[in-house]
């Protein structure tokens, strides 16, 4: 949705169905799971008609809620931990603070560890060319994950942007840790959707995929920075990226409320 005068763009905004979406059609989930939209939006000076959209945008997701009356429908917006004036804007609006996100950068310029290998684990750079492999991807992460999974949709759309790549550890054939890299900037890139299969931690696998693919973004990519985002209350995968040179650089929170 946008808002236009003299013929050019001056606001705009967005509401996008996260992974947690597939449940709407699907079964798997309680009636108390969250079924979150998250709601985006911008101007150049015209915060009035960003107001406008942002009300249109929760209209739309109170529609949304009015399709699926035994679902529990929620949007979320996004908010750096300075911008006081959204946060008091979305308080007023009824929405709540859930949890928040640490964003941690590491200087690529700076000396990586080194690792000796693990016998048996090969690490490489990983296309998912064809469909199976794709799937073969999604069910390692679900199996990893605690949280929200990727949807083949999700994941064929990240494969399309910018420069994206990704490192994946392997037992054998099975990928067992892995780790997604994606441009920025000239200067920056991702290092992002960071797993390992259960039965793999604690043994410096995840480190090492990291590493590798931290190494190719300095080398093949000249890139000087890498980043991530990681929720806040996760000390295990804090204390993981610590110890491998990223540093906090800035606190980004996540406003929910229910529709």
């Amino acid at each position: 949705m946008c808002a236009e005068l003299n013929g050019q763009v001056v606001a705009s905004g967005h509401l996008e169905p996260t992974d947690t979406c597939y449940y709407l059609e699907n079964e798997g989930k309680d009636s108390n799971y969250a079924h979150r939209f998250t709601l985006d939006t911008d101007s150049v000076g015209h915060e009035e008609a960003e107001l406008k959209i942002f009300e249109r945008l929760m209209e739309r997701a109170a529609e949304i809620s009015r399709s699926y009356p035994d679902k529990r429908i929620q949007v979320g917006c996004h908010c750096d931990y300075q911008d006081l004036e959204q946060i008091n804007y979305l308080l007023s609006k009824g929405f709540h603070h859930a949890w928040n996100y640490f964003i941690l950068k590491r200087d690529l310029t700076q000396p990586l560890p080194t690792f000796a290998p693990i016998e048996g684990i090969e690490i490489k750079r990983w296309a998912m060319e064809t469909h199976s492999e794709r799937e073969q991807y999604l069910q390692a992460e679900k199996v990893s994950s605690d949280g929200e999974t990727w949807s083949m949709a999700r994941l064929v759309w990240y494969m399309h942007g910018p420069e994206w790549d990704t490192f994946t550890a392997f037992h054998g054939d099975q990928p067992i840790s892995s780790c997604m890299t994606w441009g920025i900037s000239e200067e920056r890139s991702a290092t992002e959707q960071i797993f390992t299969h259960p039965d793999y931690r604690k043994q410096g696998i995840a480190k090492r995929t990291i590493v590798e693919a931290m190494k190719f973004l300095r080398d093949e990519k000249k890139r000087t920075e890498a980043t991530l985002g990681v929720v806040g209350n996760n000390q295990p995968a804090i204390n993981l990226y610590k110890s491998l040179g990223y540093e906090l650089i800035d606190v980004h929170l996540l406003m929910v409320k229910d529709i």
